[in-house]
Parts: C-alpha cells; sequence; structure tokens
C-alpha cells in the first residue's frame, strides 16, 4: 500500500518495547514506528488517511477498553521533547499531561487517539526511539490469514530446533532447551504467526526460510529493535532514589536471607545509601530462584528489574530480572568443639555450664563453639533465569560484547514481502 504511494523506507519499521512495568501497558508495551521519505504533501494526506483507517479497523476487531492506541504523524526533523520522551518512557512513568502539553507546541504533527489519549506517549515515544547510535536486534515477523486468527499456530517444533542450532549466535532466544518449549509462536489471538528474533536480517531471511510451516502466511516483515537490550534498565546510584513503576540496576548488600514464599516466590532484602528495597524472583523464573537462594547476608550484589509499588504486605520490590554477584561474604557457623582427648564431639551442657564428650565422658566447663568458615555454593558472576521466563527488553548473557552501537541506514531486499 505505501509503496504506491510513492514511499521510500529510511529504516526497517521499527518495533520499540517500553517500560514493561507500567500498570495500563499493553501485554508487551510496544509502539511501531516507520520512517519515510514521501514525495508530496498529497501522499503525505494518503498515508495518514490510510493509517486511520487501519487502525480505526484493526482497533474494531481487538476491541479493549483498558487499550487505548494512538497514532501520530510527525513532518521534518524529530523535535528534542520527542527524544525525551523516548528516553523517559524505557524505564519511568511518563504523564500523559506531559504529553499533551509538548504535543501542542509541535506544528509539524499530527494526532489520532480514538479512544482515550494514553497511546499517544508510546507513538511519541517510538517517534524519538531512533536506535541510530544505540544497541538494536531484529525480528521477523509472520502474519497470518485473518481466517486462522484465534487457532493454534502450525509451526514445525523440529524446525525452529535445527534452525536455531544451525545459526546459533545470530539468533536469539527462539527455543528453551531446558524446558523444551518454542519460543517464536505467541500465545494470543492476535494476526502474528510467528517471530523470529536475531542479530543480523540477511541471517533472519535466510533461517524463516527453513522453518517449517503448516499453515498459510499472508505476510512477512523484518523490524529493527530495542528487544534483548536491556535499554529499559536505567543505573541508579542509590536506592533512595527508586521510585514504583522505574525500571533500574542497582548494587547494594544483601541484609536479610532469601526466603521461599507461598507461590513459589524467593525475596531478599538489599540496602545501600542507608535505603533498603525487597528484591523477589518470581516463581515463573524456576530454578533462577534456586541460585537466588543461595545469597547470605552481607554478599554485595548487582539486581537488575522493575520496580512495583508497596502495598500492606511488602515494600516497594524490584521484580528481579538478572543478578550480578560481586562479592560473597564469608560465612561462619558456630560447632561443637572436639573432645581433645579422644576426638569426638561434645555436646553443651547447658547455658555457660561448657560441654561433654559424648563418647568419653570427658567434660570442660570452659569450652565453647568453635567458628567454622563455610565454603559457599556461590561464585562472583552473572546471573540469569532459563530462556522461557524471558521478557521483550531483557538482554541475555550471550548478547554481552555483541551490542551495536550504528545503524548503517541499509536496507537489505525483501524485508516486506507478501505471500499470500
Amino acid at each position: 500500500m505505501l509503496y504506491s504511494r510513492g514511499v521510500k523506507f529510511l529504516d526497517y519499521p521499527n518495533i520499540v518495547r517500553l517500560n514493561p512495568a507500567i500498570p495500563w501497558k499493553t501485554r508487551g508495551n510496544g509502539a511501531v514506528a516507520l520512517r519515510l521519505l514521501v514525495e508530496s504533501e498529497d501522499s503525505i494526506n494518503d498515508i495518514w488517511e490510510l493509517a486511520r483507517s487501519m487502525l480505526d479497523e484493526y482497533s474494531g476487531v481487538f476491541r479493549d477498553s483498558k487499550k487505548q492506541p494512538g497514532l501520530i504523524l510527525h513532518i521534518g526533523d524529530i523535535p528534542w521533547f520527542f527524544k525525551f520522551i523516548a528516553e523517559k518512557a524505557l524505564y519511568d512513568l511518563v504523564p500523559l499531561e506531559l504529553v499533551d502539553r509538548l504535543l501542542v507546541k509541535s506544528n509539524s504533527t499530527r494526532v489520532y487517539s480514538p479512544s482515550g489519549r494514553r497511546g499517544l506517549i508510546g507513538a511519541v515515544a517510538a517517534v524519538g526511539c531512533t536506535m541510530e547510535t544505540s544497541d538494536h536486534t531484529y525480528e521477523l515477523l509472520a502474519y497470518r490469514k485473518q481466517e486462522y486468527w484465534g487457532s493454534r499456530r502450525c509451526v514445525s517444533e523440529e524446525s525452529v530446533i535445527a534452525v536455531d542450532r544451525e545459526y546459533g549466535d545470530y539468533l536469539i532466544l527462539n527455543y528453551d532447551y531446558e524446558y523444551g518449549r518454542v519460543l517464536i509462536t505467541p500465545r494470543g489471538p492476535d494476526p502474528v504467526l510467528l517471530g523470529l528474533r536475531g542479530e543480523d536480517p540477511i541471517v533472519l531471511l535466510e533461517a524463516y526460510k527453513k522453518l517449517e510451516i503448516c499453515e498459510p502466511v499472508e505476510y512477512t516483515c523484518l523490524f529493527r529493535t530495542n528487544q534483548h537490550t536491556d535499554a529499559h534498565l536505567h543505573s541508579v546510584d542509590s536506592i533512595c532514589s527508586i521510585r514504583p513503576y522505574m525500571c533500574v540496576k542497582v548494587n547494594g548488600i544483601v541484609s536479610s536471607r532469601p526466603v521461599r514464599i507461598p507461590g513459589g516466590h524467593v525475596v531478599f532484602k538489599i540496602c545501600s545509601g542507608g535505603c533498603c528495597i525487597d528484591v523477589a524472583a518470581y516463581e515463573p523464573t524456576k530454578s533462577f530462584r534456586d541460585i537466588v537462594e543461595k545469597l547470605r547476608d552481607g554478599d554485595l550484589v548487582e539486581v537488575m528489574g522493575c520496580t512495583r509499588p508497596p502495598s500492606s504486605r511488602h515494600g516497594l520490590t524490584i521484580n528481579l530480572e538478572k543478578i550480578v554477584v560481586r562479592e560473597v561474604a564469608r560465612v561462619v557457623e558456630y560447632v561443637n568443639p572436639k573432645c581433645p582427648r579422644c576426638g569426638g564431639t561434645m555436646e553443651s551442657v547447658g547455658r555457660g555450664k561448657g560441654f561433654r564428650c559424648r563418647r568419653c565422658g570427658y567434660r570442660d566447663q570452659y569450652a565453647s563453639k568453635t567458628p567454622v568458615y563455610v565454603e559457599r555454593d556461590l561464585k562472583p558472576g552473572i546471573y540469569e533465569p532459563p530462556r522461557i521466563a524471558f521478557k521483550h527488553l531483557m538482554k541475555p548473557i550471550s548478547r554481552f560484547g555483541r551490542e551495536k552501537r550504528v545503524f548503517s541506514g541499509v536496507l537489505v531486499d525483501g524485508f516486506i514481502q507478501r505471500v499470500g
């Protein structure tokens, strides 16, 4: 549709994932931006009307009173406040009133919000988040024919495994080998059949051709995105500066031994700068909780995740995504002393009455428990949950050191293809 209107893509379509802690977010809290070179004012008007009609159509099919989709069209250079909103919307709460005030100042921006204006926050953020000099990845989405929406997706699990093994580190989180689950197929009734994620657009196009898909595909589109980059994690110097709904990474000292509570969640506390905060590894993180349970008082850690506000049952809490164990504290246990006569283990006679040997009967009223340093079953390092627990923005350890810092602007042929 766009090509027939004399349009040239300046970038792949962008998927921009925003703060996943926002309570009224959509499921993936994502927004899409198209960056286009357009021939004429008439083409701009045509594109605007096309976008509005498609938004109305899609919103009608997937109507939800809690969702407030928003659409903007901006002409020319991107204003500074679009970039400001984009940065803040990744990790913090952005008031709609602020976005409304700033949009009024832009004469080059058209706005459409058919059912509430909250979606305009994401629309502005998507335009402002250009990812020209920040880390990014790619995702190839295949879309279903409408008559298949809501039905079980038909993609061969064996072919997903084969593709994932063939292309290795060029792909990102497409299969969970620990739990045997395909991760490229969503579970909702939306039009997406699958999303193949990776580092290189050419590799994604090649890998997609090797998937065995047993239902018709309407079209495919290759996106550039901030998914799996940790773009939402904002470094803070002190726990004292953390607010509800922020996504942060912060250093602290473990001040309470982790406890597994009803529901299978593991909770502990860290402190720094005179402030403390709860940290929780939830049941869906599976084996990650076993690592968290090995923490002890005095361990120096960096925790990464988004915060939930306090309630009557818990304080301000970081939902743990990854953890860096920087230093492990020396743990001391006090054990009963050995008998100097026979080497047996002595037992307490009573408070302040000393110890007696169980084996030979030797007594020492001045003996006391002996301190023993316990070897820790936790080493310094970075730890993450299994693949099944990863959300859109979370960066796997396998991507550390592979970050991209520039986008060339060169697009591969066939990044949008109508199939059926």
